[in-house]
Formats: structure tokens, C-alpha cells, sequence
């Protein structure tokens, strides 16, 4: 986390003590002790203060844990801090704070995804409370920053509503529950039914689990409010290709680049249309096309790598053929991975034994 934002939690964090743990004193010694500590704390000493709570830890297990845990937090050892958390979590359910300082738990061991989901929690249950926005848009920015392909980045979360929807439907997709995703996506249509992005959003993860006809609804849906974006053309090229309306595909890949000529998509996916149709010289030249434009993303790339691979084992270049498989795999491994050829990329047979014999 933001160093910013850490220091204002912790010091928020210590008037959460302050307001919920003098009610538990039962004793003068505890009362006096506690005082102490917190000074301790305040000084960042924080080895100090967990020895001297070690002497009230059995008698005040559940009032302790949270100054346990931003101990810890602080050291650095946040394993440790999240099980003290989630101790306190026990007695005060859903507290913006303690969730918050998960969440900065998780992040300080680079679990960005974990670190999203807590610091949203920490908003739901008090939207107020700016810290958890900030922080999770800089755990965004820092899980974001690793991914390959920019194009697939979803929109900086907390903004505005139909956005923040849009993004927390991303999150989701990218953590595997595509039902949050899509309700998240809906709900973004919900609150603005000019929001083209939720539904091409939606278009995308219905095509993916091959409900084709809904994906060519909402991307119906998405033209009829801006005719002049190349992403949803190329998402319509994809589904048609799929449909194995293979004019619609080629018509509606020909308008992203229409729109955008830099786009490598729909030169790669074209690639594969013609390919499929037979039309070796021509795919040749879109793979290539796509590989001239596309100069960063690798994943990309390596599919029109193979593009050219089978494309060269079509016109009898065995030794040309291995070679663009060898360069393709160096860039993706998931190459190799039937499933992956299958289900993510959704290859035909015909293509997969072309490629797995080569």
C-alpha cells in the first residue's frame, strides 16, 4: 500500500482501540498497562508492545488480537496479522477498519487480488471511508501493471457508479466467479443503459462460455450506441467466426481496422478466418501484418506465430513451420496446452492436429 494511506489507517486503527478495548478493562493493571503500550505503539515499537501484551494475551484474547495484528502488520509479517484480523473480525463483524488492514496485509505480500477483495469489503461496509478507495485503486494499479495485454485492463475502479460496476465485474471475472462477474456487469447496464463497455463486458464472457447468440445480442445491443468502436467489431468478428458465419466475421473484422488500422487483432483473427477458408496466401499476410503492428503483446504474438507455423506446414516448409512453433512457444507457453487451444482460443480440430503434429 500507499505509504500515505497506511499511516492514516494505523493511526485511525489506534482510535478503534481507544474506543473498543478500554470497555473490556477489568482491572487496574490492564487499564494502566494498555496506556502504556499504545505509547509504545505510537513511538513504533512495535517488538516492545508485543512482549508487553504477551503478559494479558490469556486473559484478553479477543480484546488483543487487533493490536496484534497491526503489529504484525507493521513487521511485515502478514500472515500472522491476517489471522489476528480475522480474530477481531469475529467480535466486530464487517468493521471497515479491520478489513481495510487485511487488505494491506494481503497487498504487503503482493496478493493483489486478495487485496482488492478486502479493501471493497472495507468500502461496502462504510462507503465514507476514503482510505479503502484509494487503497484499493493503488492494489489495482499495482495487479494491473503485471498483466501482458493492456487491452484486457479493466477501467480504474471508483469512479463513477456505472464504471465501478463495470471494473468490480472484471475483478470477479479475473478471480474466477464469473456469476458476481456477470451480475456486476448487468448491474453497470443498470445504472447507465448507454454504457457500451458493461456490454461488451458481458459479450465477452458469454462468447467465452460459448453462449454465442447472447454475446451477438449484446454486442447488437452495443453498436446501436456507438457504431465507431473497433473493440466491438472485432468482439462481433469473434462471435460470428464462432457462429461460423464466416461473411459477417470477415465483414465485421475488416470495420475494426476500418476504424483502427494499428489494431493487430482483427489482422491476427483474420489470419485464422482465412485460414480456416482455405485461403493460405491471404491469412499469411494478415499474420504478418499482425506481427508488424503488434510489437509488445506477446501473447498475441504467439498466436500468430502459429498462424504461421500451420500455414507453412500447409505449403510444405516443415523446417519453417517448426521454427515459428519454437518462437511461439518461447512467448506463450499455453501454446502447448490442448485445453488452452480448446476452450480459450476455441481452435478447430483440424487446426489443434496440425499444430500438435508439427
Amino acid at each position: 500500500m500507499k505509504v500515505k494511506c497506511i499511516i492514516l489507517t494505523i493511526l485511525l486503527s489506534v482510535q478503534f482501540l481507544n474506543n473498543n478495548y478500554s470497555t473490556f478493562a477489568q482491572d487496574l493493571s490492564y487499564e494502566s498497562d494498555m496506556e502504556y503500550i499504545l505509547t509504545k505503539y505510537l513511538f513504533e515499537d512495535y517488538q516492545e508492545v508485543l512482549r508487553l501484551l504477551n503478559k494479558h494475551y490469556s486473559g484478553y484474547q479477543n480484546e488483543l488480537s487487533y493490536l496484534y495484528g497491526l503489529c504484525y502488520l507493521k513487521l511485515n509479517m502478514n500472515r500472522i496479522a491476517i489471522d489476528y484480523f480475522n480474530t477481531t473480525l469475529a467480535a466486530h463483524e464487517n468493521n471497515y477498519e479491520v478489513l481495510n488492514n487485511i487488505g494491506a496485509a494481503y497487498y504487503q505480500d503482493n496478493d493483489y487480488i486478495n487485496a482488492m477483495k478486502y479493501f471493497h469489503l472495507s468500502f461496502i461496509s462504510n462507503t465514507e471511508y476514503i482510505i479503502a478507495r484509494k487503497n484499493y485503486n493503488t492494489a489495482y494499479e499495482s495487479w494491473a501493471s503485471g498483466l501482458e495485454n493492456e487491452s484486457i485492463r479493466p477501467i480504474i475502479p471508483f469512479t463513477e457508479k456505472p464504471t465501478m460496476y463495470n471494473s468490480l465485474g472484471w475483478f470477479y471475472y479475473y478471480s474466477g466467479d464469473y456469476h458476481n462477474a456477470i451480475y456486476y456487469f448487468k448491474k453497470s447496464i443498470d445504472e447507465d443503459k448507454n454504457y457500451q463497455s458493461a456490454y461488451i463486458s458481458l459479450a465477452y464472457i458469454y462468447d467465452e462460455g460459448n453462449n454465442f447468440e447472447a454475446a451477438l445480442d449484446y454486442l447488437k445491443a452495443a453498436e446501436e450506441i456507438d457504431g465507431n468502436n473497433p473493440d466491438l467489431y472485432n468482439n462481433l468478428g469473434i462471435v460470428y467466426y464462432h457462429l461460423v458465419d464466416y461473411e459477417k466475421s470477415e465483414n465485421a473484422f475488416k470495420k475494426a481496422i476500418l476504424l483502427n488500422y494499428r489494431f493487430a487483432e482483427p489482422h491476427n483473427n483474420l489470419g485464422f478466418l482465412y485460414f480456416e477458408k482455405g485461403q493460405y496466401t491471404i491469412s499469411e499476410d494478415y499474420f504478418r501484418k499482425a506481427l508488424e503492428i503488434n510489437l509488445d503483446n506477446q501473447i498475441l504474438r504467439a498466436e500468430s506465430m502459429a498462424g504461421l507455423a500451420v500455414i507453412n506446414i500447409k505449403n510444405g516448409n516443415i523446417d519453417q513451420a517448426k521454427i515459428f512453433k519454437e518462437s511461439s512457444l518461447r512467448l506463450d507457453y499455453r501454446m502447448n496446452d490442448i485445453k488452452y487451444l480448446t476452450n480459450k482460443l476455441k481452435w478447430s480440430k483440424e487446426l489443434i492436429d496440425i499444430w500438435g503434429n508439427i
